[in-house]
């Protein structure tokens, strides 16, 4: 495996298990501590960053839309339907035995979840990203403009993103594609001049930590405010963090993993990652339906504990992370072996 895959191996898998640890929180803005709440929510931005990445690199030099987008409906949204109908049946299931509701409200609550888009609230993802796919001619189009044209609209973009923040809910998908454009052009940019930006590694490194301290206090300590910034997209709220953390992260998780292909870890290590990355997609259908589980069956779905020992809040939400992870690569496995190749069509691996 040539480094520039691995490193690319190596942040899928750090996505993934960001994504899960972000849903994985327990007493949100309660006990959980904020500052590190605030570096685990958000991990979608990363997912972004590689997608235009590989939008670039692998898709844009061989580019045929309808093909493009045949293979995007049957490997992003047909998993995304049959995973939706799974867990809408488990929601009114719960619904109906958990909290007695009568035939009428389940219906209801059945309208209104789909009205929204999505069913399993991480989900709102899906119908984004498939926007991004549909608009495809629009960043080849970005792609073949001059390098300073470039730089200058994702500048502008970026702004754009810090004021407008994300949409309440995350239903509104064109809100969704403005605020989470820089993080595609910044995959498509680092593809396009991979070789000098890492000459220019080690002042980018020091600007991106810089940013992720300044940003994370600023949210923490000064805005007091819990995880991701939403509000609708023509009122000002102040400056989004959030979007500001996650940016330099990006460039903090290119560099590591950069670091990390360069190390001779071990086989087992590098074969986990390369696991977990290659069932990302999987894992990400998959474990908000464990996290409807593991609410049923402890009763955190219906009786929330009080805010406790910090300790305590952590050592739960590493066991929901656990159980969420574990059931999803499992459920992944199994589904593999049992459908084969097919398995794309149902969880997207």
């Amino acid at each position: 495996m040539r480094k520039q895959q691995l490193e690319f191996v190596y942040m899928r898998a750090i996505a993934i298990l960001w994504i899960v640890a972000g849903h994985s929180i327990y007493n949100s803005g309660e006990g959980f501590p904020l500052a590190l709440e605030n570096v685990l929510r958000g991990g979608t931005a990363l997912f972004v960053f590689i997608s235009g990445y590989f939008y670039h690199r692998i898709f844009y030099p061989r580019m045929v839309y309808k093909e493009f987008m045949v293979t995007k409906i049957r490997n992003v949204l047909v998993p995304f339907l049959w995973v939706s109908l799974v867990g809408l049946i488990m929601l009114a299931t719960q619904w109906s035995l958990m909290y007695d509701r009568s035939l009428t409200e389940v219906a209801k609550g059945v309208y209104y979840t789909v009205r929204n888009g999505y069913v399993l609230y991480p989900h709102w993802y899906i119908p984004f990203i498939l926007a991004v796919f549909a608009i495809s001619p629009v960043f080849s189009a970005y792609i073949r403009l001059s390098a300073g044209v470039r730089w200058l609209i994702l500048v502008i973009m970026c702004l754009v993103s810090v004021f407008i923040h994300r949409p309440i809910g995350n239903i509104n998908v064109l809100h969704s594609l403005v605020y989470f454009t820089p993080f595609y052009l910044m995959g498509i940019l680092y593809s396009q001049h991979e070789a000098e930006l890492r000459r220019y590694a080690t002042p980018l490194l020091v600007l991106a930590v810089l940013g992720t301290v300044l940003s994370l206090y600023m949210q923490t300590y000064v805005d007091v405010h819990v995880g991701n910034y939403h509000k609708a997209a023509l009122t000002l709220s102040g400056v989004d963090w959030q979007f500001v953390q996650k940016f330099s992260l990006c460039i903090l998780a290119v560099g590591l993993c950069l670091w990390m292909s360069q190390q001779d870890l071990s086989a087992r290590t590098t074969g986990m990652m390369a696991v977990l990355a290659e069932m990302s997609f999987a894992i990400f259908f998959l474990h908000p339906l464990f996290s409807i589980i593991f609410g049923v069956f402890t009763g955190l779905a219906r009786f929330k504990l009080a805010p406790g020992n910090v300790w305590t809040t952590l050592g739960l939400s590493l066991c929901i992370f656990a159980f969420l992870l574990t059931g999803s690569v499992l459920t992944a496995k199994a589904i593999k072996r049992r459908w084969g190749d097919r398995s794309r069509s149902y969880i997207g691996w």
